[in-house]
């Protein structure tokens, strides 16, 4: 469920109407690299439609191509989350997102990144401490982002009781 839900957030933080910030290689250069490449998966992942196997495919390439990934924010973003979703690799996708919040703070995925990466030490780790951390960052850091609303209340869940999570959890689900 929880990789599902990362993956539906990865494909609406992803769409493909960002202009690439550098066009490392060509749609018809790709074609030459072959279906096992860390472009043709990031190719394929931009385009929507990379399949559950080729995204576990695609992990070892993302691990192997650290310097191409870190070039862009886009590639940071793709592979940190296909990494963060997987057995093989999840440190290299938190440490990718981390690396995208410091190297292009500016960009419109370093939010995203740190609200992925608060969702992640949250409900996968159990690190309500370091969760808290991200989203202050990210609220600090972007206060007229669209995630804001997100940020503020799951920084409250974070901050609450379980009894006061679940009385806001409660609240919420009654407002859908």
């Amino acid at each position: 469920m929880r990789c599902i839900f990362l993956l539906s957030l990865f494909i609406m933080s992803c769409a493909n109407g960002e202009s690439k910030e550098v066009e490392v290689v060509s749609i018809k250069a790709m074609d030459s690299l072959g279906p096992d490449s860390t472009l043709y998966f990031l190719d394929k992942i931009d385009n929507g439609t990379a399949t559950l196997e080729e995204l576990d495919r695609a992990r070892p390439y993302f691990i192997q191509s650290d310097s191409l990934i870190k070039t862009e924010a886009k590639y940071l973003m793709q592979a940190g989350l296909v990494l963060m979703s997987g057995d093989n690799g999840p440190l290299y996708g938190l440490n990718y997102l981390i690396f995208l919040t410091k190297k292009f703070p500016m960009h419109k995925f370093a939010p995203e990144a740190l609200m992925q990466l608060a969702l992640y030490f949250d409900t996968t780790l159990g690190d309500k401490e370091r969760s808290t951390d991200f989203l202050k960052s990210l609220i600090d850091r972007y206060p007229k982002h669209e995630l804001l609303p997100s940020a503020k209340s799951l920084l409250e869940l974070n901050q609450s009781g379980e009894q006061q999570e679940l009385e806001t959890v409660r609240t919420w689900l009654n407002n859908q």
